[in-house]
């Protein structure tokens, strides 16, 4: 089956921790919300973190060689990204869990959706 490489859905976390000085950094806690988008094709059931907002309004974009590689904004993004997509954290397991949920929902096709149109029109 193939999926849509466009399929993605939000994640909102809370008191999120990012690595900092090789320790888990507990005195800075994140909240927000992650759109995670399908890796594609030959990736069917993982995810990418594709933008980050943070609850005060800040919207943190993935890095890349337009958007500056070597700011802030792009290494904050980097830490928030690397806890939701890895599956060995507490929160990247409740990302992937989701994703994989409404990635499920999507997929699920009405097999009887011609039927009900057809109804609906002579309604």
């Amino acid at each position: 089956m193939q999926v849509n490489n466009a399929f993605f859905c939000e994640y909102s976390f809370d008191e999120l921790s990012i690595r900092l000085c090789d320790r888990w950094e507990t005195g800075l806690l994140l909240y927000g919300r992650a759109e995670l988008t399908s890796a594609g094709d030959d990736y069917a059931d993982e995810f990418y973190v594709s933008a980050i907002r943070l609850d005060g309004g800040a919207r943190l974009a993935r890095p890349s060689l337009l958007n500056g590689i070597g700011n802030f904004e792009a290494e904050l993004f980097r830490r928030i990204a690397a806890v939701i997509e890895d599956d060995k954290t507490h929160i990247g397991r409740h990302a992937a869990e989701l994703f994989a949920s409404e990635l499920e929902q999507c997929r699920q096709v009405d097999h009887d959706q011609a039927r009900k149109i057809r109804q609906e029109r002579t309604l």
